[in-house]
C-alpha cells in the first residue's frame, strides 16, 4: 500500500494504491483537491492524509514539470518540490516524483478499453512507439517506447512548448495578437488552460468586442449553442490539438497509436470529434501515407495517472 498523486497546475489528485495477488493494482480512497486553495503543496498532501486517516509510508507523485535530481519546478504553479523535503515534512520514509505524462503513458498499459473513446479510427502497428499527450492547464507529452522483452519505456518530453503553426487565416491573425507580448507562441498558448483568458481576448478583439468574462464550460456551451466567438475559441483550441499530435507522431514515429489526454481536451470532445477537426490530422503530410493509418483515442479515465504512477514505480523505481 502506498500513496499516489497526480499533481497539476490546477488541482492534485490523491489516492491508495494497492497491489493484489494477481500483481493488479487497485486505487481507492480517491480526493481532489483545487490546489490553488493551498500555498504549499505539502499542506495538500496533508490535508488528503488527515481526511484518509493513515500516513502510508511511500508517496509516488505525477507532477507537472520536468523533473531534475528529485525536484521539479512546475511550469504552470509557483510550487518547486523536492523529494527529499516533502517526505521529512509529511512525515514519509520515500517520496518518488516522475513526470505526470510518464504516468500518464504507463497507465497505458494498464487499463482496459472502457477507458477511452474513439477519436480516429486506424490500424496501430505492432511493436511501434505510443504517443500519449493532451492539453489540460498546460500540455503534457511522452512517448511509449516497447522494449525487445515486451514491456515499455516512457520517455517523457515538452511537445506542449513546440511553436504553435498557423494554417488559415484565423490562426496567423491570433498569432499576431499575441505576439505583442511574446514572441514563442507554442501550442500549450494556444490549447493550454493557463492562457485561455488570454486567447479569449484576443479573439474577442478580432471579433470587434469587448473580452467576455466567461469561464471554461461556459465557453464550451456558449461555442455549442452557436455563439460565435466562443465556437472559434473552441475551434481553434482543437485544431490545434489535432495538428500538433500529427507533428508530433511524425517526430516521434508513433504508429502504434496516439492516446489524447487532459481536461480541455475532455472538455472539447464534441469539436475534437468533428469530421473536418480530426482531419486536420493527416492533412499535415498530404502527400504521404503516414498518419492515414495511425488510430487516435481519448482518453477518460480520470484515475488513469494515479494507476500508471503505481505502475511505474512498481515496474521501475521498486
Amino acid at each position: 500500500m502506498f500513496l499516489v498523486g497526480d499533481i497539476g497546475g490546477t488541482n492534485a489528485r490523491f489516492a491508495i494504491a494497492r497491489t493484489t495477488d494477481d500483481h493488479g493494482i487497485v486505487i481507492s480512497d480517491f480526493e481532489k483537491f483545487n490546489a490553488h486553495q493551498f500555498d504549499r503543496f505539502d499542506d495538500t498532501m496533508n490535508e488528503f492524509v488527515d481526511r484518509i486517516g493513515m500516513r502510508p509510508s511511500l508517496a509516488v507523485l505525477a507532477v507537472a514539470g520536468p523533473i531534475n535530481n528529485g525536484e521539479v519546478q512546475f511550469t504552470n504553479r509557483t510550487w518547486q518540490l523536492n523529494a527529499t523535503q516533502i517526505a521529512q515534512s509529511c512525515q514519509l520514509d520515500e517520496v518518488c516524483l516522475m513526470n505526470d505524462f510518464t504516468a500518464m503513458a504507463y497507465s497505458v498499459t494498464h487499463i482496459g478499453d472502457d477507458s477511452y473513446i474513439n477519436l480516429k479510427p486506424g490500424r496501430a502497428a505492432e511493436k511501434a512507439p505510443i504517443l500519449v499527450a493532451g492539453p489540460g492547464t498546460g500540455f503534457g507529452s511522452c512517448l511509449l517506447v516497447p522494449e525487445a522483452d515486451g514491456g515499455w519505456q516512457t520517455i517523457a518530453a515538452e511537445g506542449g512548448h513546440s511553436l504553435f503553426v498557423p494554417r488559415n487565416e484565423l490562426d496567423r491573425e491570433i498569432i499576431r495578437i499575441l505576439s505583442r507580448h511574446t514572441q514563442a507562441i507554442s501550442v500549450e498558448r494556444i490549447c493550454g488552460g493557463a492562457h485561455l483568458e488570454e486567447l479569449t481576448k484576443a479573439m474577442a478583439e478580432l471579433h470587434g468586442c469587448a473580452a467576455p468574462d466567461f469561464g471554461p464550460q461556459e465557453i464550451i456551451e456558449r461555442a455549442e449553442s452557436d455563439d460565435a466567438l466562443c465556437r472559434d475559441i473552441c475551434q481553434i483550441r482543437a485544431d490545434a490539438i489535432v495538428s500538433s499530435l500529427a507533428n508530433m507522431a511524425l517526430v516521434g514515429g508513433s504508429l502504434g497509436g496516439i492516446v489524447v489526454a487532459g481536461g480541455v481536451a475532455r472538455h472539447l470532445l464534441n469539436f475534437l470529434r468533428e469530421e473536418e477537426t480530426i482531419g486536420r490530422f493527416a492533412s499535415v503530410w498530404p502527400e504521404g501515407n503516414y498518419l492515414q493509418n495511425i488510430p487516435i483515442r481519448l482518453l477518460v479515465n480520470p484515475l488513469a495517472p494515479l494507476v500508471g504512477a503505481a505502475a511505474h514505480y512498481l515496474h521501475n523505481e521498486k
